[in-house]
């Protein structure tokens, strides 16, 4: 299934807020949507935090269980979900002022992920609004949809029916917006985007001001082709793919050993990467594109011990 960033990321999780205004550095020429973006992160992190001491505050305040009853008296069905004292993430982003603030941010992360795909397909303003319209609804359809993965009473047959709808309405959308483009190769240029975003995304957010403030900056050129690069190298076959997706229709199956043979996927993926861009970089510039890929790999691995201890995992 295709929905890792969707569910995980575009879920715009605790986690992933966190991560995001980790990266999130100053560049010689700030643009003035990622400092908005900037705002609106520090202000989800605030609200996570406020939210998660009242979680805690609560927890504290239930009372201790009565002793359990003699063995004649039948002993009531153990409930299930998070444990006692965690946080309940799946109420704090279900919760308004939560909800508002996820989708301020998510608008935002449109303009910033799509303004360049949005001049090269040359829209109008008018053809531009409608297309960030699309995309913005897509993304908060997606985000209601994991939500409801968050249960942790949900039954496998009940999470895979959540995993069904998700790729019927991303096909769904998909038709839309393939219908609004009008032309195939403009919907060829879309989905090559989407296929690149991760890296794009990641890449605008932490290498672009790295490489700009180094010796040897990067071209338009190169920027091009260390991008394609790491998309190729990023969804090749064989290689395990992203394991952190196992979590997709669970993300209570998020473990250390998870974690650690992820880490290590990137890790792989960071020395192709090296070798193959020795191509086209010069010796300076690969090591610039060392000390990124390794803040890339660190702020990976925070992101994702971040998610395992706000999502209870399953014994």
């Amino acid at each position: 299934m295709k929905h890792v960033a969707l569910v995980l990321l575009g879920l715009t999780s605790a986690g992933s807020l966190l991560a995001l205004a980790w990266i999130l550095g100053r560049s010689p020429e700030p643009d003035p949507r990622l400092a908005l973006l900037e705002t609106e992160l520090k202000e989800a992190r605030r609200t996570i935090a406020s939210l998660k001491r009242e979680v805690e505050r609560r927890a504290e305040s239930v009372p201790a269980p009565a002793p359990a009853p003699p063995p004649a008296i039948a002993e009531a069905p153990a409930a299930t979900g998070a444990p006692a004292g965690k946080t309940d993430l799946r109420a704090m982003l279900n919760n308004p002022g939560m909800r508002e603030v996820m989708e301020r941010q998510q608008a935002l992360q449109i303009d910033v992920a799509y303004g360049r795909l949005f001049d090269q397909l040359q829209l109008s303003p008018q053809e531009r609004e409608h297309f960030k319209k699309l995309l913005v609804e897509r993304q908060k359809t997606q985000t209601d949809l994991g939500l409801k993965l968050l249960d942790g009473n949900l039954s496998s047959e009940q999470r895979q029916e959540i995993g069904r709808e998700i790729d019927r309405q991303r096909t769904a959308f998909d038709d839309t917006i393939r219908k609004f483009l009008n032309h195939e190769e403009d919907w060829q240029t879309f989905q090559g985007w989407e296929k690149s975003l991760p890296d794009r995304t990641q890449y605008e957010m932490l290498g672009k001001s790295l490489f700009a403030s180094s010796a040897e900056p990067l071209n338009a050129q190169q920027e091009q082709q260390l991008i394609d690069l790491m998309t190729e190298v990023r969804t090749r076959p064989g290689t395990g793919g992203n394991l952190a997706g196992k979590t997709n229709l669970d993300p209570t199956l998020l473990t250390e050993d998870l974690i650690k043979r992820q880490i290590q996927q990137l890790e792989v993926n960071a020395r192709i990467i090296e070798e193959r861009a020795a191509a086209f970089l010069s010796p300076a510039q690969i090591a610039t594109l060392k000390a990124y890929q390794e803040q890339a790999t660190g702020m990976a691995k925070s992101g994702m011990e971040m998610s395992k201890m706000l999502f209870p995992q399953k014994k």
